[in-house]
């Protein structure tokens, strides 16, 4: 199912769009599909575009001051964070958005919560070791009791982060967490999270729209902004599939 979750929002995404167009003006041996492509190319390449998608996707949650969240039994921050490669000296891991991972000791240190809890996230053609295992050391190296650490069994998408979170959370009789995640995110999460019956207080963070003025360098087409268009457009698909899911 992971694999199908992966390959099908390739089908309405820019670049499948873009692949579907310049196919069909093969076919059909006409210019007007290279023209469409052309034009949805130029379009997704505009960071006035990715701009526009990020801020939509990032308007329901907004910056929260950690002093202002409520206490609970944990503190759960989601997988999705590193990367890495093998060598020969093992494996390498390196940091993509840590702001979840800081932003979670950060509340418990505050008293916000007893508990952390990580997920272990793993793709199933991964060959590195699960996240929340290497997220504990690190954590664990920062000051984090071994006793406050919690991790999850194996999961490799938000769905399955939300049911194996509501496993640990009955093992442990914790009954509200924190849920930490990037902002955009966290509509989808919390809808997962409270479709499999989690009590949760929603934290925000890693966002990505960080500046709200326009300037002539949003009208330049970039790789840059076409990848951040995709990405967005992609998020967006994620939650229109949940949302018809749970209707």
């Amino acid at each position: 199912m992971i694999y199908l979750h992966k390959l099908l929002p390739l089908v309405a995404s820019p670049l499948g769009l873009l692949i579907g167009l310049m196919l069909l003006a093969l076919v059909l041996r006409r210019q007007w599909p290279v023209y469409c492509a052309l034009f949805i190319l130029l379009v997704c390449s505009f960071p006035l575009t990715a701009r526009s998608i990020w801020v939509g996707l990032e308007s329901e949650y907004q910056y929260q001051a950690p002093t202002t969240v409520p206490k609970a039994d944990a503190v759960l921050v989601l997988s999705g964070m590193l990367g890495g490669f093998e060598t020969e000296d093992g494996y390498v891991t390196e940091w993509g958005d840590p702001d979840r991972f800081f932003v979670g000791l950060q509340l418990v240190k505050m008293g916000k919560a007893d508990r952390l809890i990580f997920t272990r996230g793993k793709m199933p053609w991964s060959e590195s070791p699960p996240e929340g295992e290497l997220l504990k050391q690190k954590a664990l190296e920062m000051g984090i009791f071994p006793e406050q650490i919690l991790l999850t069994s194996i999961v490799s998408n938000t769905a399955e982060e939300s049911s194996a979170v509501k496993d640990l959370m009955a093992e442990h009789e914790l009954n509200k967490i924190i849920l930490v995640t990037s902002s955009f995110h966290l509509p989808r999460a919390k809808l997962l999270f409270d479709q499999g019956g989690v009590e949760t207080y929603p934290y925000p963070t890693d966002f990505k729209a960080k500046s709200r003025d326009i300037t002539w360098l949003h009208f330049i087409p970039s790789a840059d902004a076409f990848r951040n268009t995709s990405s967005g457009i992609r998020e967006y698909l994620g939650r229109i599939y949940y949302w018809l899911k749970y209707a």
